[in-house]
């Protein structure tokens, strides 16, 4: 006996059976003298390792690969399908010549049949796939039959391969999808609704018409007796009325089967097309269609039954997923839905919710998951007894419909009259359910308060936070000032659990770090059992950086932060899970680290620091006695408000056009207005002249007419500018005049407040004052240096300039600022966190190198932003604090090299997390 289960480890569990029962395949079919498999075979100057290869024995090339994965879910999966073919892209230069790229995929239970071509990769299947053996026996866990199935299938692609047999693509599928998409695109764009809505009512159109033909054809060619439930299409010569009645005939005859979500008529009795408002000019689009169907669908569905892959070309087609992002829609990737549901579900009677399902993609993983924990127990459960254990809710009816396309059609031959794919086609505001489930899972919508594209209106937000408060939940979105909608899903969905319900949440990542998320950190923080981070280019269609957070009605008293740095585990998701349960202590590895706290974490605080530094390297850092915050150095640390009441187009004024050309240059001077100008770090005089500013040579006067003091009244332009400004409002114009007077001033140091692309901080070698605005922070009045009197107070300041520019200091501001979008941005307070090293316990040496590296890094005239790790511009500079942080205390780094690698490693990630 074979004995092999799903959770068996892929490469001494899986790899052997597959080893074995292909040397079998290639000795039966008398090739061994010809032919060898070889195990992991590498591919040179290539960092990827195939499962298997084989090779000629004569000339060492290549004929064929074979990956390998666990589950027939895998094998459906695009993402692996991709990384089978990567492999023999890899391998080209190895190839056999005039031998076809063949490829395959498999679990030993299905296996798909590649031949590489160009396109995506759909098109490459070949016909007659999936190949389908016998499932694993779940009483005995007994793999046996299924390879003796594999091992004959491998027997008959091994003579395709030998013979270099063509490869015989199905194209069948390829015209009934390019015909779907041009015929309802004509309709959608001939209807006078908004083009969402049009586009919504006729994709669901023409999808019952593609489901029809393929479920007709489906069960005609398996002999199942829910044929008896299909008709024909109505004819092409039909005229409107005939054409009507029949279809809706057809559509009412399977509704006593079931489908219920996907042939019952659109729920917008109103703009729906069918049948109401099917008319002449739209109903040849509908007959084109269906001469397509009637042409290619019953050879299209003989040469590729799998629903998966009918699902993954319309959807390709279909879904344009730059408007979808806009919209906050992201459809849900495979593994990362597997991964979701194997970390939350945890027993096979688990009853799921999900409130957004979008088009199903999280209950279908569900579906799957179930039935593995199923057979698992050596219980076999009916189609229909796994359906009933999932339920969606969705306001898309398009997306409800192929929500329950895709849930039906995981066992088609189970469907009967009792069949019932619980998709809610709604709004889950209006739709509250109390019953109780054991798990829900959400991929909630991400969009922005402010998003022009799909705006949250004054009427969206009163339905979602009545909604909450009517349902029992304490409102946290209320305290936020621009909620993001996901916030909304979070508050409200938690009321669907039962008391010893968990959920499975696929959030942005930004709100462990973000001023907004501060409160859903709160509302989460006596819930939450884990929290997941993946690598962020690991699923390409998430434009934002993306999180799994585990909730539980009945917590634990720990919190584990689980960073997954090799993406190969993800593919392993029941790993991932032993991860997250086999211990409560802190785990570094080379592939995840596991940071595990107790409940009593700062909601307000960062909570990215426990993914990106889980030995606490910068919190050991920002504790040492050597570094001391900046009001130790600088008697003055304040934010510029020269144009604090909206006068920045007068105190910044174009000095060549009049009134303000003819001020007098005594009562103007240098002015520093933009952050986003280039300037260099150490300030030349050019960089204060490149915004000249009013310099108001007194406080506003009340005793005279127009605010200005006697003595100027002279100066005819400046005359001129306060009469008409204290014209038009007295009390404003007093209080621009006295804040651009009062912010007049000399600086040592000047902080940009936000910063999206770069980080700067500028020495300023001049003592003239400037105007300054309130983009800028600055510090001024040195005090408390190095007595050493050979160190000049100059050296000294550019020092803690340098160190502020440096990855250590920028660390600081990215850690302590509020990120809002991606712009970095810095309150008083923040300020007031930063530190630097302790002047008096330097020697001049030490300041004198840093100092050096700094006035270097101002000669290239380069921008840092903070996300170029070890290739940064200022990496002399860096190693040259690393140098003196690691005298102090090695903070348990080999060399001041190591300690610079890893905090520039460090600030990488966290400007990118920043931006995304």
């Amino acid at each position: 006996m074979i004995n092999l289960w799903y959770n068996s480890d892929e490469v001494t569990g899986f790899h052997p059976v597959v080893e074995n029962a292909i040397k079998n395949a290639i000795t039966n079919c008398g090739f061994d003298s010809v032919m060898e498999l070889v195990h992991h075979p590498a591919i040179p100057n290539s960092t990827i390792i195939p499962d298997f290869a084989i090779k000629l024995k004569s000339s060492n090339r290549y004929i064929f690969v074979i990956e390998v994965k666990k589950t027939a879910r895998d094998v459906t999966s695009q993402r692996f399908q991709n990384q089978s073919r990567s492999y023999v892209s890899d391998f080209s230069p190895y190839w056999e010549p005039n031998y076809p790229k063949y490829f395959c995929l498999t679990n030993i239970e299905e296996l798909i049949l590649f031949a590489e071509r160009q396109g995506p990769i759909s098109t490459c299947i070949l016909k007659g796939n999936p190949k389908s053996h016998t499932p694993f026996n779940p009483q005995y866990r007994d793999a046996t039959q299924t390879s003796i199935e594999f091992q004959a299938t491998f027997e008959q692609i091994l003579q395709i391969i030998y013979n270099r047999t063509q490869p015989d693509w199905d194209n069948n599928w390829q015209p009934i999808i390019d015909t779907f998409v041009q015929n309802y695109q004509s309709v959608s764009n001939s209807l006078t609704l908004n083009k969402d809505l049009a586009d919504e009512v006729t994709l669901y159109e023409f999808f019952r018409l593609l489901a029809f033909a393929y479920l007709k054809d489906y069960y005609n060619q398996t002999s199942n007796p829910n044929q008896s439930f299909f008709r024909t299409f109505p004819l092409a010569n039909d005229n409107l009325q005939t054409f009507i009645t029949k279809l809706a005939n057809n559509y009412n005859r399977v509704l006593q089967l079931d489908f219920n979500q996907v042939f019952s008529n659109h729920p917008n009795s109103n703009d729906r097309i069918f049948p109401e408002n099917l008319s002449a000019s739209i109903i040849q689009y509908f007959k084109n269609t269906i001469q397509a169907l009637n042409s290619y669908s019953s050879q299209a569905v003989s040469d590729n039954p799998l629903p998966q892959y009918i699902f993954n070309l319309l959807t390709s087609k279909v879904y344009d997923k730059n408007t979808l992002h806009k919209k906050g829609k992201i459809m849900s990737d495979t593994e990362l839905s597997i991964l979701l549901a194997t970390v939350t579900i945890e027993n096979e009677n688990s009853t799921v919710i999900d409130p957004c399902s979008g088009d199903g993609a999280l209950l279908d993983a569900a579906y799957d998951f179930l039935n593995i924990l199923t057979l698992s127990n050596a219980i076999i459960k009916s189609h229909n007894q796994l359906l009933n254990q999932v339920t969606g809710i969705e306001i898309d009816p398009f997306l409800a419909q192929l929500a329950t396309f895709r849930l039906v059609s995981k066992n088609l031959s189970g469907v009967n009259n009792t069949t019932n794919a619980n998709i809610i086609s709604g709004n889950s505001f209006s739709n509250p359910n109390s019953s109780g489930f054991d798990v829900l899972l959400m991929n909630p919508p991400f969009l922005r308060n402010d998003n022009p594209e799909a705006p949250i209106t004054v009427a969206d937000k009163a339905l979602m936070n009545n909604a909450i408060t009517n349902n029992g939940q304490t409102n946290f979105v209320t305290l936020a000032s621009q909620p993001n909608l996901y916030f909304y899903f979070v508050n409200y969905s938690w009321h669907y659990l039962n008391s010893q319900g968990r959920a499975g949440l696929i959030l942005m990542a930004k709100f462990l770090n973000s001023e907004e998320g501060e409160h859903l950190k709160q509302f989460v923080l006596d819930k939450v059992e884990s929290i997941i981070l993946y690598p962020r280019n690991y699923f390409e269609d998430f434009k934002v950086t993306t999180v799994i957070i585990v909730l539980s009605k009945q917590p634990s008293n720990q919190i584990k932060f689980l960073r997954i740095i090799d993406s190969d585990l993800l593919s392993r998701p029941n790993d991932v899970k032993s991860i997250i349960a086999s211990t409560n202590n802190s785990v570094i590895t080379a592939n995840y680290t596991l940071k595990v706290t107790d409940r009593n974490i700062d909601p307000s605080a960062n909570w990215k620091m426990y993914f990106n530094d889980p030995e606490e390297k910068f919190q050991t850092l920002d504790s040492l006695s050597f570094l001391e915050p900046l009001d130790t150095f600088f008697v003055n640390k304040r934010r510029g408000g020269a144009e604090n009441n909206g006068g920045s187009q007068i105190i910044f004024p174009n000095f060549n056009i009049a009134p303000y050309s003819g001020i007098s240059n005594s009562n103007k001077g240098y002015g520093i207005k933009n952050s986003r100008s280039a300037r260099k770090l150490i300030l030349e005089q050019t960089n204060l002249e490149e915004e000249p500013a009013i310099h108001f040579p007194t406080q506003y006067d009340a005793n005279s007419p127009n605010g200005l003091d006697p003595i100027h009244q002279a100066d005819v332009s400046l005359n001129s500018i306060f009469t008409a400004n204290n014209a038009t409002d007295s009390d404003k114009w007093r209080q621009i005049v006295n804040a651009a007077f009062r912010n007049r001033i000399s600086f040592d140091i000047l902080i940009p407040r936000a910063e999206r692309t770069k980080h700067t901080c500028y020495y300023n070698p001049f003592s003239a004052p400037v105007v300054l605005s309130t983009n800028f922070f600055y510090l001024a009045g040195f005090q408390n240096g190095n007595t050493n009197t050979s160190i000049s107070s100059s050296s000294q300041i550019k020092f803690i300039t340098a160190y502020l520019n440096s990855c250590f200091g920028q660390i600081q501001f990215e850690i302590h600022s509020n990120n809002q979008e991606g712009l970095r941005k810095l309150e008083g307070f923040h300020i007031n966190e930063l530190k630097v090293p302790d002047l008096r316990q330097l020697t001049q040496a030490e300041i004198d190198s840093v100092v050096s590296a700094f006035e270097n890094l101002n000669s290239l005239i380069v921008s840092v932003s903070g996300d170029e790790g070890l290739s940064s511009p200022r990496r002399q500079l860096d190693e040259e604090v690393a140098k003196i942080i690691f005298s102090k205390n090695n903070l348990g780094f080999n060399s001041s090299t190591e300690m610079t690698n890893f905090f520039e490693l460090f600030l990488a990630d966290l400007v990118e997390d920043r931006r995304l």
